[in-house]
This record gives C-alpha cells, structure tokens and sequence, in this order.
C-alpha cells in the first residue's frame, strides 16, 4: 500500500505543472580565430597568425669555376615588389608589419570578392605598422573556404617587407 501511494505522489509531481518544467540547455561550439592564406593559388598556412614573407638569409656563394663577375653598378629605380594572396576568415583580421616605417609604401587593393565572402577591408593610414584591417569575417555564406576569400594585390617599393604576417583578431 505505501508503494502504491508512493508511485501515486509521484505521478502525480510529474503531470504537475512544476514537475513537467523543462530546462533547455543551449550548447555552441566556439572555434579559434582564424584565418586560411593563399598566394595565387598555392596554400602558404592557416592560424592565428601566418607569415606572409619569410626572414630568410641567403648567402651568395660563387659558383665553383665561374670566376670573377664585373661588378655592376647600383640602379637608381626602385624595385617594385607584388604579390597576391587569397584570404579567408571565420573573424576579422590585419595584416601587419613590424616595421612601422613600411606601412605608407605598402599598397593594398582589393582585387576580387569570392561568392561566399564579403569585404569590409580598408587600408590604414596612420596606424602603426598596420598595412590592411578586415573590420569582419569574410565567410558570408557557407561554402568551400576559397569562395568565402577575398582576394588581394599588396604592391611596395624598394626591399621586400620581410616581416609581414595575416593577423586574426577576436
């Protein structure tokens, strides 16, 4: 008899209006900032951070038997430098130079929208090292990662920024 009232009471809690409460949990999945960096069409990283032009030092080293090379005078034109990268972001992000006198001889233009992406960018003036800020992710719409790109020309003159680097922000 106790059981029975037991089982009783106790359905009788769960058609009740407090025992029949639900609680919804809502769960999300939470990535990393990050940006997917090509250079025309070969794959240079994906981070938080990629490098876009290596420090690296090469020493010359004579060919054996080549003998000596007539020096040659230095140019007085400058060297233009190019290069296009595709980018693609799940946030927004720089791309940065340490050196923050490079920044004014730093070009960038925006060349080509993906289908799947949006530009937001604007070439900064006047901040620091800064040489492009994406205010936004550029994936607009779902797709494979190359459709959500954006894709850039970064023209300089003179030697090559050696320590530029895609930066992702929060």
């Amino acid at each position: 008899m106790v059981i029975r009232a037991g089982l009783f009471v106790a359905a009788l809690a769960m058609l009740s209006a407090g025992g029949s409460a639900s609680t919804v949990h809502e769960i999300r999945f939470v990535q990393s900032a990050q940006v997917l960096v090509w250079q025309g069409d070969v794959w240079v990283g994906q981070g938080s951070s990629v490098d876009l032009i290596g420090q690296e030092f090469i020493e010359a080293v004579p060919f054996p038997g080549s003998g000596l090379l007539d020096s040659v005078a230095p140019s007085d034109l400058p060297l233009t430098g190019r290069m296009r990268l595709k980018i693609a972001s799940n946030s927004a992000f720089t791309i940065q130079t340490r050196r923050s006198n490079l920044t004014p001889e730093v070009e960038v233009r925006i060349v080509q929208v993906g289908p799947n992406a949006r530009a937001s960018g604007l070439v900064s003036e006047g901040a620091p090292g800064i040489v492009f800020h994406q205010a936004e992710k550029t994936a607009h719409r779902p797709g494979a990662p190359e459709t959500q790109a954006i894709e850039l020309e970064l023209s300089w003159t003179g030697a090559a920024p050696s320590d530029m680097r895609v930066i992702a922000s929060q």
